[in-house]
């Protein structure tokens, strides 16, 4: 009886054993599987790496290239700013000048037509004789 519990141990324990190393097997064979996967979705993703650094270093060249052209416009802007402001400084001054004459035009225009000026406008930079 006891040789049969003892041989009953060894074939309980030779069927665990086996179970154990198909266990083991299907395991190791998985393990291997996703080790094997891992490592290609590392070597994608060193590949995505290297393709995302050639494209910051384009987007930097392009970068500098269009900061240079935009430096180059701006200091055309700023060469040709006392140009565009020449209107703008001067504008009352030219006003002014353009009303005296419009006045000298229409003084002279009524002394053709007969009339006479005797007395002298206070607001002339330049007196009737100061010519001569």
């Amino acid at each position: 009886m006891i040789l049969e519990d003892v041989e009953a141990d060894i074939e309980k324990a030779t069927k665990a054993e086996e179970k154990a190393i198909e266990e083991y097997t299907a395991f190791k064979k998985d393990t291997e599987a996703s080790i094997e996967a891992n490592q290609k979705a590392i070597e994608d993703m060193k590949g995505e790496i290297a393709e995302c650094e050639t494209t910051i270093e384009d987007t930097k060249e392009e970068k500098n290239s269009a900061k240079g052209n935009l430096d180059s416009v701006l200091e055309e802007i700023k060469v040709a700013e006392p140009g565009c402001e020449f209107i703008t400084v001067n504008f009352p001054v030219r006003t002014k000048n353009r009303q005296m004459e419009i006045d000298g035009l229409l003084k002279a225009k009524a002394i053709l037509q007969g009339g006479s000026f005797d007395e002298t406008d206070p607001n002339r930079e330049i007196k009737p004789g100061d010519a001569m």
